[in-house]
């Protein structure tokens, strides 16, 4: 199986038309069209345009058939490590603990003053007992 009957295949499994499937990807209907007509192959840019929209597709599988098509079903999301290659995911790591970030407190201010001054320069002055 080649790169366009993959991808054929992905469009069957997400019951989707070439002209939907190419609108989830952001490329012209034409793309895919001429793509599935065997007038062209996938370029590199419309490979990276199915990976990016759909995540839990398999790489591996889109480009050199090997494995299964999805890494999770379609329509669940895929974990961090879904991400990662597959020996990556073998390796252990030190545990993380998240801290929660502690707000600034800032000092409560109070307004004790305002003054207003007028082009004929006079001013009047407002004291915190007024406001």
């Amino acid at each position: 199986m080649n790169e366009r009957e993959r991808i054929e295949q992905v469009i069957q499994s997400l019951n989707l038309t070439a002209r939907q499937f190419a609108a989830e990807i952001r490329v012209q209907p034409g793309t895919i069209s001429n793509m599935m007509a065997g007038r062209n192959n996938p370029s590199l840019e419309v490979m990276k345009r199915i990976m990016d929209r759909y995540p839990t597709l398999n790489p591996e599988w889109l480009i050199l058939g090997k494995g299964d098509m999805w890494r999770t079903p379609p329509g669940e999301e895929a974990g961090l490590f879904d991400r990662l290659a597959p020996d990556s995911k073998n390796r252990s790591a030190r545990p993380v603990t998240k801290e929660e970030p502690q707000p600034i407190a800032a000092p409560a201010k109070k307004i004790s003053r305002i003054v207003v001054y007028y082009t004929d320069n006079t001013f009047e002055e407002f004291s915190n007992h007024l406001l």
